[in-house]
């Protein structure tokens, strides 16, 4: 039988556990709405306040700043996987064509503030630059598949695929929505064209 002491021990060990859980995944939970709401680089103070934790808290979860951008956007990868799936390839070319551009703006608007976050992060994290490099290519894939056969008996079938890839980057619609100024309606517009005449 063990000593009674472990047996008084276990549920406040235990409570400590299921807290420490919870604080981190707030820390976690505050650096994504942070990125969402357009704050690329806070800081730990201004993180540990949105999730209602001490400043102290933040680097007892994690190594470094790093640490838990990586983590967070590992959980955001898992949120948001559903949405890089599931494009409907069926159809014309000009239905594919539309199912690839609305896939591609509802990714945007689910995405954009993690997304620029990770770019800055990728310079000096290694974890980071991984994710951006496979989501990336998996977009990348993605595209020139809902396009094969045109890409194929185009003139210059690579050239081809490069446009199709770049023209509906995430990347190249926030370009278009902060740079240029288009409406969402007028992005759409856009990058359907550039899509038709690429390959045409």
């Amino acid at each position: 039988m063990p000593p009674t002491h472990e047996l008084k021990e276990t549920p406040r060990v235990d409570g400590r556990r299921e807290r420490g859980n919870r604080n981190k995944a707030a820390v976690v939970q505050a650096l994504l709405e942070l990125y969402e709401a357009g704050e690329i680089q806070p800081s730990a103070a201004r993180i540990a306040e949105v999730a209602g934790v001490s400043e102290r808290s933040v680097f007892r979860y994690f190594d470094d700043m790093e640490d838990l951008a990586a983590t967070a956007i590992d959980m955001q990868w898992e949120r948001v996987r559903h949405l890089y799936e599931g494009l409907d390839s069926s159809g014309n070319l000009e239905q594919r064509i539309e199912a690839l551009v609305e896939h591609r703006m509802r990714l945007f608007d689910k995405t954009v503030g993690v997304g620029k976050a990770s770019m800055v992060t990728s310079v000096r994290s290694v974890t980071v630059a991984n994710a951006l490099h496979q989501r990336r290519t998996f977009l990348r894939n993605q595209a020139t598949e809902q396009f094969a056969d045109e890409i194929e008996n185009s003139a210059q079938p690579a050239i081809a695929a490069r446009i199709v890839d770049y023209t509906v980057s995430i990347e190249n619609i926030e370009y278009l929505r902060t740079s240029v100024g288009l409406t969402k309606p007028r992005i759409r517009e856009t990058l359907s064209a550039a899509l038709r005449i690429a390959l045409a």
